[in-house]
């Protein structure tokens, strides 16, 4: 009898465990996914979200291991450069050696930092005006005494595959957590949560849109983990390629259409923005003019595969064969652009095998390449309507970085659009490398400024050192 008191307690008690486990996990599932915050009207009329999000997964890294990962998910981007890993992997800890990082109170003890990285979803639309779910990464520091003083907003490269989208693989810049920063780095649509959506590339109004959302939800987050901010916490916004043409489409986005409660909550100090294209439509009438489209073709394919799914309103009735030359369509590029979906490199390697030559008329039909003509007119507007290099005055200072030897994304429009700035009395500087090197190897020198300064001293050196004989920037 004894005993079976025994067992009918035993039963009774893990009865009660379980329904309090069960409880624990519906509580869980109820709190975590849907932590719905207020939502504003934007520019545009449309909504924005103000930092609702929904926890994808927490992922916690010692300082080495964050730094492994993000070596290894930055060389799968440069395979193409036939740069052994790890070669690489000594480029990228020799730059981060000097790196004086400002945890603890100033002390040197990152190596008993732990660094949280946390995947998340959050509502935003689709390029069409649907409502979708985006996804984005935010790293923190943890267990340490200083509070966070600056947000960094990241945006990668042109995506060579998805296996390298932020959610999927922590960036090498994510270092940087290691400064106190908490860094946000979104995935574009066509990548993490949207995989298999075609991106468009040149729909820079989109994207900047798509990353103040990810940065506010990415603050919510933050404040949930219980973390607080110090006094003054700022902002600043970075990217290299297409990530160059975001990040200067960011700062614009933020200033100009955010509610001012929001653009304030983000506190922008500056942007750093290497190698973008900042006006798609004058990167076209520059290979339109010169009849040459440079090293690399395949940005200019994608930027016209981009207005099919970025701006479906101005392309309506449109197909893709109708801009390609007749050769290009016996080869077969439209099919290819219409299909593909293994990344940048893929396409490149592709188009090297059926095309000799990077002349804008082996690609284009002479309609699209008719300045005059009603088609090249339709395609303009759409371009125009992502132009980030006119028609809006800064107020946070930006800082331009490129090659004088880019045959991707020229000079010359880098220059044309710190000039324009200039002239409107906006602070905007351009700086070259050192050696001008390629559009690619450029990036090798960027992200070697990037990991190896800290922030404020690229702020001195792209900003402050810079000096302007302008009455109203005195």
């Amino acid at each position: 009898m004894q005993n079976l008191l025994k067992k009918k307690y035993r039963l009774l008690c893990k009865s009660l465990f379980m329904k309090d486990l069960l409880s624990y996990i519906v509580l869980l599932l109820v709190i975590i996914p849907f932590n719905v915050r207020a939502v504003q009207n934007d520019f545009y009329g449309d909504t924005i979200s103000s930092g609702e999000y929904h926890i994808l997964h927490i992922r916690d890294y010692t300082f080495d291991e964050l730094l492994d990962e993000g070596i290894t998910t930055a060389a799968r981007q440069f395979e193409v450069l036939h740069i052994p890993i790890q070669s690489f992997r000594c480029f990228i800890k020799k730059c981060i050696k000097g790196h004086r990082f400002e945890l603890n109170k100033g002390e040197r003890r990152v190596k008993k930092t732990i660094f949280r990285s946390i995947a998340f979803s959050y509502p935003s639309i689709s390029p069409q005006g649907k409502p979708i779910m985006l996804s984005g990464l935010v790293t923190v520091p943890i267990l340490t005494d200083n509070k966070p003083f600056r947000m960094l907003i990241y945006h990668r490269l042109t995506a060579s595959t998805n296996k390298v989208a932020p959610t999927n693989n922590v960036p090498v810049e994510a270092v940087l957590t290691a400064d106190n920063t908490i860094c946000v780095f979104p995935d574009y649509y066509g990548c993490g949560i949207t995989e298999g959506n075609p991106l468009p590339h040149t729909a820079l109004n989109y994207h900047a849109r798509c990353s103040s959302e990810c940065a506010l939800a990415a603050l919510n987050v933050v404040h949930d983990l219980g973390i607080e901010l110090a006094d003054g916490f700022y902002t600043w916004i970075t990217g290299y390629s297409q990530g160059g043409g975001y990040a200067l489409a960011t700062h614009k986005y933020i200033e100009t259409s955010l509610p001012d409660s929001l653009s304030q909550l983000i506190n922008l100090r500056w942007s750093l923005c290497g190698g973008g294209i900042y006006s798609p439509l004058k990167l076209y009438k520059t290979a339109i003019e010169t009849g040459d489209m440079g090293d690399t073709p395949v940005v200019f394919l994608q930027g016209v595969r981009g207005l099919f799914s970025g701006h479906q309103d101005q392309m309506e009735g449109l197909y893709i064969r109708d801009l390609l030359s007749d050769q290009a369509v016996k080869l077969g590029l439209d099919s290819l652009l219409q299909t593909y979906d293994d990344g940048f490199w893929y396409l490149e390697e592709k188009l090297d095998g059926r095309f000799k030559t990077h002349s804008t008329a082996d690609y284009f039909s002479p309609n699209v390449l008719d300045t005059s003509s009603a088609l090249f007119r339709r395609l303009a507007t759409a371009f125009n309507l992502d132009d980030c290099a006119e028609g809006w005055k800064p107020k946070a200072p930006i800082a331009l970085y490129h090659s004088k030897r880019d045959r991707c994304i020229p000079f010359q429009l880098a220059s044309q659009t710190q000039k324009h700035f200039y002239d409107t009395c906006s602070y905007c500087t351009i700086t070259t490398p050192f050696l001008n090197f390629s559009h690619a190897f450029t990036y090798i020198l960027y992200l070697s400024k990037i990991l190896g300064l800290r922030e404020d001293k690229l702020y001195k050196k792209h900003i402050q050192a810079k000096k302007f004989d302008m009455p109203c920037l005195k």
